[in-house]
């Protein structure tokens, strides 16, 4: 895919929220240096002053450290996948990587969750990774045999990584304004929908595995689909709309409906 089909494929909400976010970003910074610059004069002593550079330099080596530490642990207890280890999943990234033209090949890690289903992707100093909890993975090789279910997983995560969502200038631009009320939970919920977008582009074979976040591994596969879209149909109020926009990403019945029924393109709000 080229750039033009992958910005097709985003939610169409994604781009205008992000630039409201930004703009609120560089206002809220722009207050924060005026403030620092009045401090400045108002300031006599240069303790003072010194103690501003000491904050600001603590500040962003404990960002620093949080996602530098992030990268260690996740290297450290998980199994790196490649071309001699799970070559399979390693191939198809491989291949996601070529489709989505990310030049820089993200690594890819497997790690024992406490039986908690999950994977994200994340960045650190120039290095993209996606790590997916064993749970997961499993499915593959052990519960169904369903590599697909895997892959459009890995598709939704690399989906991240293309549209930059895992990068440190992109979250650094919109520090501020997503923890806004609302704003913020919305501009998630649009990056959610649209890496969906792509992933069921990638894999649409295997965008059954999105039922591993409403019933796990073990009963995915003998859920009635077309009885839960009915559900997710039905399933709407005014409780349901406040759930909704509090949440990261968009609540399951949302965001099965988003995928199964792509021309939808998957509601913020109502």
């Amino acid at each position: 895919m080229d750039i033009q089909e992958i910005n097709q494929l985003r939610h169409p909400s994604e781009r205008k929220l992000y630039v409201v976010c930004a703009l609120l970003n560089v206002i809220v910074m722009a207050f924060l240096l005026l403030g620092l610059v009045l401090l400045w004069r108002l300031i006599i002593t240069t303790s003072y002053i010194k103690n501003i550079y000491i904050a600001a330099f603590a500040a962003f080596g404990a960002a620093f450290l949080s996602m530098g530490s992030t990268f260690a642990h996740t290297r450290v207890y998980s199994v790196k996948a490649d071309e001699k280890q799970f070559p399979n999943l390693w191939n198809k990234v491989v291949e996601y990587a070529k489709q989505l033209d990310i030049k820089k090949q993200p690594s890819i890690y497997i790690k024992q969750g406490d039986g908690i289903i999950n994977a994200f992707a994340a960045y650190f100093w120039g290095r993209n990774y996606v790590l997916l909890n064993t749970e997961i993975f499993e499915i593959a090789y052990l519960e169904h045999k369903d590599e697909n279910a895997v892959f459009f997983i890995i598709a939704h995560e690399m989906a991240h990584i293309c549209l930059s969502h895992t990068r440190f200038w992109y979250n650094a631009s919109i520090f501020f304004s997503k923890i806004i009320p609302v704003l913020g939970t919305a501009l998630s919920r649009s990056q959610e929908y649209s890496c969906d977008r792509i992933a069921q582009e990638l894999c649409p074979e295997g965008k059954h595995g999105i039922f591993m976040l409403l019933l796990g591994r073990h009963l995915y596969r003998n859920v009635n689909v077309e009885q839960y879209l009915q559900q997710a149909v039905n399933t709407h109020g005014w409780f349901e709309f406040f759930v909704n926009i509090n949440s990261t990403h968009p609540v399951n019945t949302r965001r099965v409906l988003a995928i199964y029924k792509p021309e939808k393109r998957g509601k913020l709000l109502f």
